[in-house]
C-alpha cells in the first residue's frame, strides 16, 4: 500500500472518532465550506463543533511536511481553529474487520426483535446499527474492510443500488436517532416503527447476501 492509500484509509478511520468527539466531519473541503483564511489551502479534512474547530492533516514523515508550515501560518491569528496532526503509523492504521458469518447476523436481528418486544428500543437500535454495519461488509468487503460512520454506509449502498431512495431516507433518519442515543442522548425520541423499519432493511440486506447481490 502506498503512502497515499494509507493516509487516506487513516483519514476515513479517524472520522468515527472525531464524530464521537461532537464534531462535523468534511473531508477534503472546498470553498465556501472551507474556512475563507485557507486561501485556497485545502486541507484533509475540517472537524467543527460548537466550541472548537480543527483544521486536519494526515502526514506519513514528522516534521517534513511543507503543508503543515504553510497551514501553521495560515492559522496564526484564527484563535477558534486549531491544527490537528494525525501521523501514520502502525497504531494509526485502521483495523481491517473480518466479514461476519450470516448466521451471527441473523441471531442479532433476533435479539433485536426480543429487545424491542421488551420496549428496550434505544439498546434495540444500537444493535441493529451494529447489524447493519455488518451486513454492509458482507455486501461490500472491500469497501468497508474498516469501520464505517453511518452517513458513508448509507451513502455508498444507495450510489450503488444496494438501498432504494426510501430505504435510504429511512436510513437516514434512523442515524440521526442513533448518534444521539450513543453519545448520550438517553432521552432520544426511538419508536418501535423504527426498530421495525430497520430490521425490514436488514432483513432485504440479507437476502441480497445470500443470493449474490449481482442475482438480485
Amino acid at each position: 500500500m502506498n503512502a497515499e492509500a494509507t493516509e487516506a484509509e487513516v483519514l476515513r478511520g479517524l472520522i468515527p472518532e472525531l464524530e464521537a468527539e461532537g464534531y462535523d466531519v468534511f473531508v477534503r473541503p472546498r470553498p465556501p465550506l472551507a474556512p475563507a483564511f485557507l486561501g485556497g489551502f485545502q486541507p484533509d479534512a475540517i472537524a467543527i463543533r460548537a466550541d472548537k474547530k480543527l483544521v486536519v492533516e494526515v502526514v506519513s514523515r514528522p516534521g517534513t511536511d511543507k503543508k503543515l508550515e504553510q497551514l501553521s501560518g495560515l492559522l496564526k491569528g484564527q484563535p477558534s481553529w486549531e491544527l490537528r496532526v494525525i501521523l501514520v503509523s502502525p497504531t494509526t492504521v485502521p483495523e481491517v474487520l473480518e466479514v461476519q458469518p450470516l448466521a451471527a447476523i441473523r441471531q442479532r436481528i433476533t435479539e433485536m426483535r426480543k429487545l424491542a418486544e421488551e420496549s428496550h428500543l434505544g439498546p434495540a437500535l444500537l444493535l441493529g446499527w451494529a447489524s447493519f454495519e455488518a451486513a454492509s461488509r458482507s455486501l461490500q468487503s472491500d469497501e468497508f474492510k474498516t469501520a464505517q460512520t453511518p452517513g458513508r454506509l448509507i451513502d455508498v449502498l444507495a450510489g450503488d443500488g444496494y438501498l432504494t431512495p426510501t430505504e435510504a431516507d429511512q436510513l437516514r433518519s434512523l442515524a440521526k436517532k442513533r448518534n444521539a442515543f450513543a453519545h448520550g442522548k438517553l432521552q432520544a425520541e426511538i419508536s418501535s416503527k423504527d426498530v421495525q423499519e430497520l430490521i425490514a432493511i436488514l432483513e432485504t440486506m440479507l437476502l441480497m447476501i445470500e443470493k449474490g447481490p449481482e442475482n438480485f
